[in-house]
């Protein structure tokens, strides 16, 4: 681009990033990188390399040390981060807006926005996400999780090792379990899988929950695997250990074990869509999940925090992680206040009934006038806390000075004994965030833990 006109539309000149090449930053061709004049040029990282085609904008886009960006296409960053050591484009062009991702990620084509990778600690599998991917709004991908071609996330997180196939769309869930990097031992989802977060009155209060906040975080747990062109109906939950047969529909809990679906009845039967069902059901299950991401978002605060304490570019990806969290909280809030408001038509309607079901109304009346306080019980996620348990803060500055800097070796070398208090210290976070719904409403959770 003329130097004119790079400084008419707002991006450095060539001469201008000189000064870059002279930090060891490789631009192979300084005339096909166009550097908004908004972007520190101290954000670029010592060893960088700025492949043609780059266009990189937004006042908050970093790149760290080492990173590779355009590899294979053209690449646009807007406000994003990327990590050391970091691949985007590695299989077409990319383009990531207000996106983190974190060492060494692997990104082959596609599109990421306001989507969080921590990165990569181990060389076993090439890619985080492949090519065609589409990484939205609330997506978290933590350690060494991956997607493969044509997948689609969206208030998604996944654990670490935590892997997608292709051709899949999951939307509004959160995956967890597996001990390792390794096949046979990290949670996976089968190619053509979709997660249906629509139900048919077209209210999304459908989240799924596989695995477990309080126990996965501490990444000892059996995998789950759920086979290949699954449909899974949310809201969904799975037990440690779920193993799901490809090809099969499947709705309600799975337990540990091969679970072999369920198919749908033939015939037609009358149905209004503005009736809703089962509804103390529906959302006690998704106040659980919104518990669970409170606990999820404390452990950010108080574990991966205290590990990255002295290390500012990690404190910075794991706020990023953070931030998803809450994003997925109040997502979940929005989607069951929506589903509240319906039950005002679907109150009315059944009252229009010859024989109308007393029990049913009274249970949605009673939500729909609980729900403003329940909802401020809920946005208050980050009171619904207890202090971190010290044998646990101490076992993880032992296991951190021992096995920094890879987080999940640092977790997975907690002893026994720390996990198990961690585990109830994350309960009760959970409970925390339930005990409205259950104590004032009198409407126990369908899976109450024992």
């Amino acid at each position: 681009m003329p130097k004119k006109k790079r400084e008419q539309v707002g991006f450095y000149t060539e001469d201008e990033l000189q000064p870059l090449q002279n930090r060891n930053v490789q631009i192979p061709s300084l005339s096909h990188v166009c550097i908004g004049r908004e972007v520190p040029l101290e954000n670029i990282g010592t060893g960088v390399v700025l492949h043609p085609f780059c266009k990189i904008i937004g006042d908050k886009t970093k790149i760290y040390s080492k990173a590779q960006v355009g590899l294979r296409g053209p690449v646009t960053l807007e406000n994003s981060i990327v990590g050391k050591e970091s691949v985007i484009g590695s299989q077409g062009p990319v383009t990531l807006v207000d996106t983190v991702t974190g060492p060494k990620t692997v990104l082959g084509s596609g599109v990421a926005e306001s989507a969080v990778f921590l990165g990569k600690e181990t060389d076993i599998n090439d890619f985080s996400t492949g090519l065609g991917f589409r990484t939205r709004k609330g997506s978290l991908y933590e350690e060494d999780s991956s997607s493969a071609q044509h997948t689609d996330t969206k208030m998604t997180i996944l654990f670490p090792w935590v892997t997608l196939g292709s051709n899949i769309n999951f939307c509004d869930l959160m995956l967890t379990g597996g001990v390792g990097p390794n096949l046979g031992d990290f949670t996976e989802v089968g190619s053509g899988t979709i997660h249906f977060n629509f139900t048919i009155r077209g209210d999304k209060a459908t989240a799924s929950l596989l695995g477990n906040v309080p126990e996965g975080v501490f990444l000892r747990k059996e995998r789950l695997f759920i086979g290949g062109n699954n449909s899974l109906l949310g809201p969904l939950q799975a037990d440690f250990g779920t193993l799901t047969a490809a090809g099969i529909r499947a709705a309600g809990v799975l337990k540990n074990g091969l679970n072999l679906g369920r198919g749908l009845p033939l015939g037609h039967t009358d149905y209004d869509p503005r009736i809703f069902s089962r509804s103390k059901e529906v959302i006690g299950q998704q106040v659980h999940y919104i518990g669970q991401l409170a606990a999820l978002y404390h452990w950010y605060r108080e574990i991966r925090f205290q590990l990255a304490q002295s290390n500012p570019e990690l404190l910075e990806l794991y706020q990023a992680g953070q931030k998803m969290v809450v994003l997925n909280i109040m997502e979940r809030i929005a989607q069951v206040g929506r589903f509240v408001e319906a039950l005002e038509s679907s109150i009315h309607i059944l009252n229009q009934q010859a024989l109308p079901p007393r029990h049913a109304i009274e249970e949605q009346q009673a939500l729909l006038d609980h729900w403003p306080r329940l909802k401020e019980h809920l946005e208050n996620y980050e009171q619904h806390f207890w202090e971190i348990p010290s044998l646990l803060s101490n076992a993880l500055e032992e296991s951190a000075a021992q096995h920094s800097p890879h987080y999940t070796q640092i977790v997975q070398n907690l002893s026994e004994d720390s996990a198990r208090v961690g585990k109830s210290w994350l309960d009760s976070i959970v409970h925390r965030c339930e005990i409205f719904f259950k104590s004032e409403l009198k409407i126990e959770h369908p899976r109450d833990d024992k």
